[in-house]
Parts: structure tokens; C-alpha cells; sequence
């Protein structure tokens, strides 16, 4: 059978990486599958820039539906994030008026609300969580014509009726083949820095992350990790194709258990022998691990502690590391000469002006901090944090709704406030992300009266810009990789929104 895979958005994602090794498992049962990528440039998703009304200019979902029916598929596999769930819902209708190859929505977004996907008549299918141990049955059960109640982790419609099928078993990770990292060209190159996933889930409860909610999914047992043979395999093939000049780990967290890291290390350092970025939480993390990493050859290692207000982190985002544990793990960084990211979340419920003062202050002391990773809390339908949104009267009454039926937002983009609200967030958004390199003079200049507010009126090319010439300093491969490819995206988009109809 023919498979093609459509996805939207940004690729350093996790679901993104996850298509690529679901492309290998399809063809392993002897299936072609292919991409249909529409990579959002200038658009909420993109990494760089966003530049929204240019984006909307470019757009074609004709053109994306015309590149889905050359593919000439026998089933299509629409990979849908929340973010991302209203673009399909308008490039699936069109589809389904070319074409009667059954539609089936996997990902993020029908895992979390699949009977609202399936009230969309276009969806044939909804695969809810983990997609590689049931893809198989599904296509064979599509290619006979037959039953597919035996297949696991999904839904459909039976006689007028939902229908949902008994979970699966959990993957194992282990035994899946290496990821297809030539699925997604031309769009990504490798040459300069390799994204893998070595683990699936996380350990702890954040309230606003897509990994708590896969958690509760399977009642508590998600979280696995690949072991150390699995990982070198692909690292060593990955670097026997592409000679890439680092690695990208691009799970939850790298730390945890110290033997399992130590091993990775060690056979890391002697195998692969390029520089490599990683995250990894608070908890956990000590000396030891940090001097791990840096012998492993990390030069950046990036953790979330979201806000320096330990009530609200506490008590809304449920993340139980102090602002005293945060320091001292951000020392014991500094001490190895390990540079760090810290990913700092804007448009909190019960956040004030005041909070955004004090984190300036807190950031501005941090030795060896390489970039404060700037982002909004987006909302996902089914987490928790949606009711302390509510409480704190920052969503719509009507919120729920909304976020099912697809609420464009992204962890790049502002969608919720007052325009007041907004122009604050703004300024120190703009300050944070430059604040590594801001004089202690000027910094206390900026935080008299209003002045920080002007900071959110920088174009974003300069901010980009500028962005790059700060992770130079530290030799911060990551954002320059993003650079590297980003000319390219630019021009095909722009040439292909200009002369392909």
C-alpha cells in the first residue's frame, strides 16, 4: 500500500521525529510511505521568524492537496497537534473531494480529543497515543477491505456508531528500526546538527505538558528510555551518512539515572566525538551529572524552570524544585564551564508585572546562562492547567471548547491577555531573550517606568539576528543549525507561493 504522511509545522518536535521512524516501521511491512510536508515558514510554528500576514499570503492549501493527491496514496496519515488541527481540518475536506483513500488522524491532538476529531465526517480513522505497534494491522485491515475492531488504540464509526478499540501495548523502543532522517529533505539537512529521541515521556506531573497528559493516557507507565546500544546504533549511523558537526538530544531529559548516563557518555565521547545539546531537569541533577555531560562532550544543557515564582510554578504548573535547588544545579553548570538554556514561560495564571521584574534580576546574576528560551504557556485540551486558566479568569468560559476545536496558538505566540498585558509581556520577552549580554546600567535604566516596553516593538529579523550573534559567544550550535537552513526555506516557500498554483 501506498501511506502518506502529512504534517504542519516545525520540525525539531517530537511528533516530527516520531514520523520518521514511523516511515521506516511502514515500509518494514513491506508499505511505501512518503511526506507531504508544509513546513508553516513565516507562519506560528516557524522557529525563526513570524511573520503571520506574510505567511497567510503564501499559503496555498490547494497546492498542499495537490502534492497529496500526485502521491497517489492508498491511505493517509495526517500527524495533528493542537496548534496545527485547525490547518488540517481545512486541507483534509479538500482531500477528501479528490480522493477516496481513507483519512486517519494521529498525534498529539486526537490523542487528546478523539471524539471531537471524529465528529469531523473527513476523518475516517483516529489512532489515540502511540501509532508503531498498530499501524501494521490497520493497513492490512484498510488493503482487505475487513474489520478493524482488532486493531488497537483506535477509532472509527460502525454502523452509525463511535467505536473505540482496547489500548495497545506500550512500544518498545528497542525494537524499532532506525528513523527515516531523510524523510523530510528538502526541507532539513543533517550535515550540521542531528535531532534524536532516545525516550519517550517524562517522570514528573507538569500541568501544561503534552507528556503528563500521554502519562495519565496509559495510567502512569509511559515513561521509557531506549538503552545504550539502541542509541549508539543510530548515532553511529547517523554519523556515518550525514557527518554531523553535533547532536541534538531532543528528549524530556537526558539525567536521571547516572549509570545509564555514564555508559551513554563514555561510548559517546569514543564513538561519536562531536559536541552534543541536551536537557535535562532540575531534579536530579548535581555535580556529578554535570561533569558527566561536559566529559561526554555537552556544551549546552537546557532545563525548564518556566518562572522564578515558586508559588506559582508550585501551585499551577505542579513542578516542586526551588528557586534555591535551580541555583544551585545552574552552578554546578557553571563550575564545569557548562553552559545552560533555561526556558522561561510567559502568560501564567496569577503572573504579575513584578514577577517579570524579579526574573530579570534573578537571570541577570546566573554564571555560564547561554539564552533564556523565551515562551507562552500554550493551553492543551485535557490538561490540567486549563482549570487554573479558568479560575484565574485568563481563558473564555468557554476555553474547553475552544481548545478542541483547534485554537491556533503556539509556545511562540501571544494568545492570551490584555492588549496592556500584552505590551508588557512583550518588552520583557525582548529583554529576557537578550538579557546574557545586557549591562547591569542599562538594565536598571530599562526597568524604570515603562521604558522595557519599548524592547517589544524590535522587528523579530533583528531580534533573530541579534539572537544568533548572542549564542556565538558560547559556540551554541543549535540556533546556528536553525540558521543554516532557514535562506533555503525562505526562498522555496516564497518561490513556491509565487509561481505554483
Amino acid at each position: 500500500m501506498r501511506v502518506t504522511l502529512v504534517y504542519h509545522g516545525r520540525y525539531l518536535v517530537r511528533q516530527a521525529l516520531e514520523l520518521e521512524t514511523l516511515a521506516s516501521v511502514i515500509r518494514t511491512g513491506g508499505h511505501h510511505a512518503e511526506l507531504v510536508y508544509d513546513a508553516d515558514t513565516f507562519g506560528l510554528t516557524d522557529n525563526v521568524l513570524q511573520i503571520l500576514r506574510l505567511a497567510r499570503l503564501l499559503s496555498s492549501p490547494a497546492r498542499v492537496v495537490q502534492r497529496i493527491a500526485a502521491s497517489g496514496p492508498d491511505v493517509l496519515l495526517f500527524s495533528v497537534l493542537p496548534g496545527t488541527y485547525a490547518w488540517a481540518r481545512r486541507i483534509a475536506p479538500l482531500v477528501k473531494e479528490k480522493l477516496t483513500a481513507p483519512i486517519v488522524f494521529m498525534g498529539l491532538h486526537p490523542t487528546l480529543v478523539p471524539e471531537r476529531v471524529m465528529r469531523d465526517s473527513f476523518v475516517d480513522y483516529v489512532l489515540q497515543g502511540e501509532v508503531e505497534n498498530v499501524i501494521h494491522p490497520l493497513l492490512e485491515a484498510i488493503g482487505a477491505g475487513g474489520e478493524v475492531g482488532a486493531v488497537g488504540n483506535l477509532w472509527y464509526r460502525h454502523g452509525g456508531r463511535l467505536r473505540k478499540t482496547p489500548q495497545a501495548e506500550l512500544v518498545d523502543l528497542d525494537a524499532l528500526p532506525l528513523p527515516d532522517k531523510d524523510l523530510f529533505r528538502p526541507y532539513v539537512s543533517h550535515s550540521f546538527s542531528y535531532p534524536a529521541m532516545v525516550s519517550r515521556g517524562c517522570p514528573y506531573q507538569c500541568t501544561f505538558c503534552e507528556e503528563t497528559c500521554s502519562k495519565r493516557l496509559y495510567h502512569g507507565k509511559y515513561y521509557r528510555r531506549k538503552n545504550v546500544q539502541s542509541v549508539m546504533a543510530e548515532l553511529r549511523a547517523g554519523k556515518r551518512k550525514y557527518h554531523f558537526r553535533e547532536v541534538i538530544f531532543k528528549d524530556s531529559y537526558l539525567s536521571g539515572n547516572k549509570e545509564w548516563l555514564a555508559a551513554l557518555m563514555d561510548r559517546y565521547r569514543r564513538e561519536i566525538s562531536v559536541p552534543f545539546k541536551c536537557f535535562c531537569t532540575i531534579h536530579g541533577f548535581d555535580g556529578e551529572t554535570a561533569r558527566l555531560l561536559k566529559e561526554g562532550g555537552c556544551y549546552s544543557v537546557e532545563f525548564g524552570l518556566q518562572t522564578w515564582n515558586s508559588r506559582i510554578r508550585r501551585e499551577v504548573l505542579s513542578r516542586t524544585e526551588t528557586n534555591a535547588e535551580a541555583l544551585r544545579v545552574f552552578e554546578h553548570c557553571a563550575d564545569q564551564k557548562l553552559w545552560y538554556d533555561v526556558d522561561h514561560m510567559f502568560n501564567l495564571p496569577y503572573e504579575t508585572p513584578r514577577d517579570h521584574l524579579e526574573g530579570a534580576l534573578h537571570y541577570r546574576d546566573l554564571r555560564y546562562l547561554n539564552r533564556i528560551k523565551v515562551h507562552f504557556l500554550v493551553y492543551l485540551p485535557a490538561a490540567a492547567v486549563v482549570d487554573h486558566g479558568l479560575a484565574a479568569q485568563v481563558l473564555p468560559p468557554d476555553a474547553r471548547e475552544r481548545l478542541a476545536d483547534g485554537w491556533e496558538s503556539d509556545f511562540y505566540d501571544q494568545t492570551t491577555g490584555s492588549e496592556e498585558q500584552r505590551l508588557t509581556v512583550a518588552g520583557f520577552a525582548a529583554l529576557y531573550k537578550l538579557l546574557p549580554v545586557v549591562p547591569g546600567g542599562l538594565l536598571r535604566w530599562l526597568m524604570r517606568g515603562d521604558r522595557v516596553k519599548r524592547l517589544g516593538h524590535i522587528p523579530s529579523p533583528i531580534m533573530a539576528l541579534l539572537q544568533g550573534l548572542l549564542a556565538l559567544r558560547s559556540g551554541d550550535l543549535r540556533f546556528l543549525a536553525y540558521l543554516s537552513v532557514y535562506p533555503a526555506r525562505v526562498s522555496r516557500t516564497i518561490l513556491a507561493g509565487l509561481f505554483c498554483s
